[in-house]
């Protein structure tokens, strides 16, 4: 079985596959599928054994990481074994303490990341040789305030670069670094390290810094004002995102010459009604398209600027906050663009959303489709209307009914993107799910015999057809 099979790939993720089928899996998985099947909950320790003895390095370490291996399997010789179950509550100290002082920065570096989340290893840690460990350490999610004050006192800038992009990182060091680069004086930062000496005022280092530590929610509004002037446009874009500032600021970020920095004042809804309305009529039309991003955008305006912008496929900002009033005003809009808005909101009421499904326009019946809210007539009515353009939305639709999955899956002409819906839907029926399994694409081939409701008979010819040629068992050829 060393052969890819799209279908052995998807059995290895099925919930629903029987143990003595998943031990068979186990015994005679390639790399490939053991990649698969590490990926299950609840693995037996005998199946978790089986799968070590023949999966190649990194699928081994995801499996310790799982804590799927118990603890004495695990190669005692190998440290990024080791480094995987860093973060296990089994795992001895004895090894965090070996691997903290490893001789490989790379495997130190990779402690913090896995399981460094012990103050006392951190400490430890924070003192290496090795800038990269020092830096994870200053990434570190778990980084204590005491900690993170020793850090900034280290005048290397990548550290406290570090350091300005945490969130952990306390107010008060973050606020020192926004202001001056943080003190004493930076004294190397990355760029240094391809010159033979120190590059001097080491500014665009700093600038970058600046800029991490004004995204960074953490840091305090206060002394933000000393950057509405900055020569960098950059600086100035990260200040107009944020939530904090002062009117005034916002104002100033507002009518800024660069269109990056008012886009990012055009989405940020902390700007207030007033400026809004200002950017809507913005002369850039990239500006005007962020406003109707704003979730804070008046509705009158998003019912005047809706008709122009691209719609896509996901939940418009406003939208998602629409009032149960403003969203049947825009389900009853005469403006196809603003009722197929309303039908992508998750939680639209039942009559709405079966007032929709029956609305003559494509782009509303493409968004509405996929809305669980809809009775298996009302996707019958959708299907019988716009046809197999429309398949796709109401394949991926909780509610479809078997025997509208049946129709697409023979409709001849179904693309892969709606074949592959039908494949995965919990409801396909076992005939359903055998007309996918011959499809032409690999994909749509592995979600079938992934799919809970595949029969267990279907997934024992499965696993004897493997055993077969790959011509006889893969007569479609490999596809998307």
């Amino acid at each position: 079985m060393s052969e890819y099979s799209p279908e052995l790939s998807g059995l290895a993720e099925n919930p629903s596959l029987p143990q003595r089928l998943l031990d068979h899996l186990t015994t005679v998985a390639d790399e490939d599928l053991c990649e698969a099947l590490v990926r299950r909950d609840a693995l037996t320790a005998r199946q978790a054994r089986n799968l070590a003895r023949r999966s190649d390095p990194w699928t081994l370490r995801e499996l310790i990481a799982r804590g799927a291996l118990p603890l004495q399997d695990i190669p005692p010789d190998d440290p990024w074994s080791a480094v995987a179950a860093a973060g296990r509550a089994d795992v001895p100290a004895a090894w965090i303490h070996d691997l903290a002082r490893h001789s490989d920065a790379s495997v130190r570096v990779a402690l913090v990341e896995y399981g460094g989340h012990s103050e006392d290893l951190l400490a430890l840690l924070a003192d290496d040789s090795h800038l990269a460990v020092v830096c994870a350490v200053a990434e570190s999610a778990a980084l204590p305030a005491r900690l993170a004050r020793r850090l900034a006192a280290r005048p290397v800038l990548p550290v406290r670069d570090a350091l300005a992009r945490n969130t952990a990182t306390p107010p008060d060091v973050l606020a020192a670094l926004l202001a001056n680069g943080g003190g004493p004086p930076v004294e190397r930062c990355g760029r240094c390290a391809d010159l033979p000496r120190a590059c001097g005022d080491h500014e665009a280092g700093v600038q970058a810094l600046r800029t991490a530590a004004l995204q960074n929610p953490a840091t305090p509004a206060t002394g933000l004002e000393q950057f509405r002037d900055s020569p960098d446009v950059r600086v100035r874009a990260a200040l107009a995102g944020r939530p904090d500032l002062s009117d005034e600021l916002y104002r100033r970020l507002a009518t800024d010459p660069d269109d990056l920095v008012r886009r990012e004042a055009a989405a940020n809804p902390a700007v207030g009604e007033p400026l809004i309305r200002v950017l809507a009529a913005d002369p850039d039309r990239s500006v005007r398209t962020a406003v109707t991003a704003n979730p804070a955008l008046p509705m009158s305006l998003l019912t005047r600027l809706a008709p122009a912008v691209r719609l896509g496929t996901g939940l418009w900002p406003r939208v998602a906050a629409a009032s149960p009033e403003e969203l049947r005003d825009l389900a009853r809009s005469t403006t196809a663009q603003l009722r197929a808005m309303a039908a992508t909101r998750p939680d639209l009421p039942a009559d709405l959303a079966a007032a929709l499904a029956r609305d003559a326009d494509p782009s509303v019946a493409k968004r509405v489709a996929t809305h669980p809210a809809l009775a298996p007539h009302l996707l019958h009515g959708l299907a019988e209307r716009h046809g197999p353009s429309l398949y796709p939305s109401l394949a991926r639709n909780p509610r479809c009914p078997p025997d509208l999955l049946h129709t697409m899956a023979v409709t001849t002409a179904l693309g892969h993107d709606a074949l592959l819906a039908v494949a995965q839907h919990p409801s396909a029926s076992a005939a359903t799910l055998r007309l996918c399994l011959e499809s032409p694409y690999e994909r749509v081939r592995a979600a079938a015999a992934a799919n809970p409701a595949l029969p267990v008979a279907a997934m024992v010819r499965l696993l004897e057809a493997a055993r077969k040629p790959a011509a006889e068992r893969n007569p479609g050829g490999r596809g998307p």
